[in-house]
């Protein structure tokens, strides 16, 4: 029986674990944060109900913590999430395909760099994806919708009553909203219930959003599977003729490493910790970390830009009544301008804005807490999901500072850059349509360095054709070391467009389990 390793039990790492236990070989998974309960319950309810941090479900400061330099200014240590499961346990859901022309930016806009495969290599994949998580939706209103070899498992969510309503005006003023695909059951499917529709929990309770951990579960239920849990991975290790044979952990409250052999390691740590662990692995044979012979570890990294903004209305809209997150449009994914600026997918969902729900919360008085509730019953929040692109000043790197094992913490560094301020001067643009369309008496959109990330972190393991271009192969395998494979969002060339990752980055993971299955048959 083959031995595989996996990094990471996030929503890569899982489902990775049970194709391969499927297929009969023995997984052994390694988590560097702690347990987390699945069904989510616990979690919620303490969360939502005692509004309490659980210390159970976190990790130790030094475990997770990065240096930021550059020209963004958050803290993203914090948007890392380490438990079992990782950021799948607390997504929003939203699951969108790439473009075909979001593939070949290079040929088609003239910017980026064209990926090292075609759509259609993709699409059935797309398709596995959806049906692994159960994606509720439709492209019957998309009119932007790329192709499709099947129909998503589940019908779509529905517009909301606010949705409707500014759709109307919004679409007299040539802009066009549609429902929104996402991995939450519409119906019971798979063993898990429908969503109940009280809101967009940022904890689902019952398991009607799609969780990593069901499957992990399930990959662990095989018997061919092993979880290991507040497991620090420090680095991988190569035989004498260059192949990955195996990795150095140490739990987290240990003194000493402990190695562990396999015959294909797997990472699947996301773009920060994947590229971390890969400079770590440093060797003779490989003096500047594994897959860095050509220097692009770290390198290519991007974010999607999230800048939002609200609107107020004179009638009462009620925003945020019941269901998740419903109105977007990909109209303005492709502009007329791409290559100068990026595209964008806006995000118009049935929420008031955080700004003024934080106010209410935070009221020194009940009357200030009234005005400002009542206030957000008028107003809705927009964000624009920018593209972005690779740059000189876009990278993360070994930096100053140790954990507690004496490893070196991450540095990332982000500058932006005149593509970005474009795409922002556009977006702007965008948001004052939005504004006019939908009749709002006020509006209020973010200033250009003050944007958010939805922990969209890709590159840092770029894939590419050719060695010289990047970290790994279409399939993941890092060049010039076999046994050895990266997944996930890491493995993007560029943003990938404006749209959500995550169905992407599952996508490309599945397509994987095939290469490494044929790779430990030998």
């Amino acid at each position: 029986m083959s031995r595989v390793a996996i990094v990471g039990s996030g929503m890569m790492g899982s489902n990775l674990a049970l194709d391969l236990a499927r297929l009969g070989h023995d997984v052994t998974v390694f988590e560097k944060g702690p347990e987390y309960p699945y069904p989510h319950l616990p979690v919620f309810l303490a969360e939502t109900k005692y509004h309490y941090d659980d210390p159970r479900w976190g990790i130790g400061h030094d475990l997770r913590r990065y240096a930021m330099t550059g020209q963004y200014a958050r803290d993203l240590s914090d948007e890392a999430v380490m438990h079992v499961g990782g950021a799948g346990t607390r997504w929003t859901g939203l699951t969108m395909r790439m473009r075909p022309h979001d593939l070949h930016t290079r040929t088609a806009f003239g910017y980026g760099e064209d990926w090292p495969l075609e759509y259609a290599e993709l699409e059935p994949w797309y398709c596995e994806a959806e049906a692994r998580m159960g994606v509720s939706g439709t492209d019957d209103d998309n009119p932007w919708a790329p192709p499709r070899s099947k129909p998503y498992p589940l019908p779509p969510f529905e517009l909301t009553w606010d949705d409707r309503r500014l759709a109307g005006k919004l679409e007299r003023g040539g802009i066009h909203i549609h429902t929104t695909p996402q991995a939450r059951a519409s119906r019971d499917y798979d063993g898990r219930p429908a969503c109940q529709n009280f809101d967009a929990c940022d904890v689902c309770p019952i398991g009607a959003r799609y969780s990593p951990t069901v499957h992990l579960q399930r990959a662990v239920a095989t018997g061919h599977c092993t979880l290991h849990c507040g497991v620090s991975v420090r680095r991988i290790v190569t035989d004498a003729s260059g192949r990955a044979r195996g990795l150095v952990a140490r739990a987290n409250g240990e003194s000493h490493d402990v190695e562990h052999d396999a015959d294909l390691v797997v990472v699947a740590a996301a773009s920060f910790e994947s590229a971390r662990l890969l400079l770590l692995s440093r060797d003779a044979r490989h003096p500047d970390g594994l897959g860095n012979h050509a220097g692009h570890v770290g390198k290519h990294l991007v974010f999607h830009h999230i800048w939002s903004g609200h609107m107020h209305y004179r009638e009462k809209l009620w925003p945020g009544r019941l269901g998740p997150w419903t109105g977007q449009s990909e109209q303005f994914c492709n502009p007329p301008g791409r290559g100068r600026y990026g595209g964008l997918k806006i995000e118009f969902p049935s929420s008031p804005s955080p700004e003024h729900m934080d106010v209410a919360a935070g009221a020194s008085s009940l009357e200030e807490s009234m005005a400002a509730f009542e206030v957000s019953r008028r107003c809705r929040r927009v964000a624009m999901h920018a593209e972005s692109v690779p740059g000189e000043g876009k990278f993360v790197r070994l930096g100053a500072g140790e954990d507690r094992f004496g490893d070196p913490r991450l540095e990332i560094h982000y500058d932006l850059d005149d593509f970005d301020h474009r795409t922002y001067e556009y977006s702007a643009d965008v948001f004052k349509r939005f504004a006019a369309a939908s009749e709002a008496e006020f509006s209020q959109y973010r200033e250009f360095v003050d944007f958010g990330t939805f922990a969209h972190f890709m590159g840092t393991c770029r894939m590419s054709a050719k060695p010289a271009d990047g970290v790994v192969d279409p399939y993941g395998q890092v060049h010039g070391v076999p046994g050895l494979y990266v997944v996930g969002l890491s493995n993007f060339v560029g943003s990938g467009g404006a749209l959500n990752p995550t169905l992407t980055g599952l996508a490309l993971s599945l397509r994987s389990v095939g290469r490494m299955h044929e790779e430990l048959r030998g």
